[in-house]
């Protein structure tokens, strides 16, 4: 009886030990990725949308890429007067004047943590991701109609094709955050990016009837974002 309650005993406090071993090894199991969906405004006077994913070998460092897709809320095409004064001439496709693409590859800093709430499952840190945006494509083609230059209703005397050429393929950006996490998995942040992104630089080079286009330029692009993800 006494060797069978000591093994009984023994064989508890195994399974004890066990299940305390790996309950340990479960919660401090490191999550090394991160996807995320922000979206920001810029001083383009355009919206932002941005799915990234962040990949942290280690605790405070890492990488990241995002695919930036951004339209001015002003969708107004370009337009002018043939060089001879008989023919006006408009963009064909103003929509598509204003919508643009760029990879965005990155580092990410990461600071330490500061845990809030009573049972310490609620996270605050900072991040710091410099990187390069990549704009797709850097050139673009417009098509542009040319209409008689006098009162009336005209349908497009001839259409024609004009190509940008030089336009920069890298530019540089600096994301800063502050996140929120949740039990170590619902991320929130806020935060603000720094760039030399110039997203009309594909067009801004293309000239129509000896002018070039001139769309808004500013000096660097500044976007303020908010964004939600999920670490794993």
């Amino acid at each position: 009886m006494k060797r069978t309650l000591s093994s009984l005993c023994a064989a508890m406090l195994a399974t004890f030990v066990c299940t305390q071993h790996t309950q340990a090894q479960e919660k401090e199991t490191p999550k090394h990725w991160k996807i995320e969906l922000a979206g920001a405004l810029n001083n383009y006077s355009a919206w932002e949308v941005e799915p990234s994913v962040t990949y942290m070998p280690l605790r405070y460092a890492g990488i990241g890429m995002g695919v930036l897709f951004s339209r001015a809320t002003d969708g107004n095409g370009f337009n002018g007067t043939s060089q001879d004064g008989t023919l006006r001439w408009s963009t064909a496709d103003n929509n598509a004047l204003h919508s643009f693409f760029a990879i965005r590859p990155s580092l990410t800093f990461q600071s330490p943590c500061i845990t809030l709430g009573e049972d310490k499952d609620y996270t605050l840190y900072l991040s710091l991701s410099p990187g390069l945006t990549l704009p797709l494509p850097a050139n673009r083609s417009i098509d542009v109609d040319y209409i008689p230059d006098r009162a009336g209703t005209w349908i497009p005397l001839k259409t024609e094709r004009f190509h940008n050429k030089g336009g920069a393929g890298v530019f540089y950006h600096v994301k800063s955050a502050a996140s929120l996490e949740i039990d170590g998995t619902i991320v929130f942040s806020a935060g603000y990016t720094f760039s030399t992104y110039d997203p009309y630089d594909c067009l801004r080079h293309i000239s129509v009837e000896g002018k070039k286009l001139n769309p808004k330029k500013q000096r660097f692009m500044h976007s303020f974002f908010i964004s939600a993800g999920v670490r794993f």
